[in-house]
């Protein structure tokens, strides 16, 4: 998946890409590919010009000892699914629940935002469309 054309794209990328270019009448494609901090990242805004296509994304570590996810919106900006990879686990010397909280890389899915509690971190690679 090198190329705006998607020649080497699989059948589900495929599908992914038609059914969400369907979505949103876009004028420019930027691809992207973003290892960051959330905090302060394009990812958090909505907007409704913008559409997201990642071909991999989600949440790769976390700093608290807390349940931790990230909300994915769709175009209409409603929750659309959520992105979470914790373990809870019980902590004898506390005598309280903690939570192991892995790296959670979805692929083929798109989102116009993304909402977050309890991770630093976000991967992204893939497309954006702007009107």
């Amino acid at each position: 998946m090198n190329s705006f054309d998607w020649r080497n794209a699989t059948p589900e990328q495929i599908n992914l890409w038609r059914y969400a270019s369907g979505l949103i009448v876009y004028t420019t494609i930027t691809r992207l590919y973003f290892l960051g901090a959330i905090a302060g990242s394009e990812y958090l805004t909505y907007n409704a010009g913008k559409l997201y296509i990642a071909l991999e994304c989600g949440p790769v570590d976390n700093i608290l000892p807390v349940d931790s996810y990230i909300a994915v919106y769709n175009q209409a900006n409603v929750v659309s699914s959520w992105l979470s990879e914790t373990r809870p686990y019980w902590d004898v010397t506390a005598a309280a629940v903690r939570y192991v909280n892995n790296p959670c890389i979805v692929k083929n899915i798109y989102f116009s935002r993304i909402d977050n509690v309890g991770y630093t971190q976000f991967l992204f690679n893939g497309y954006r469309l702007n009107v």
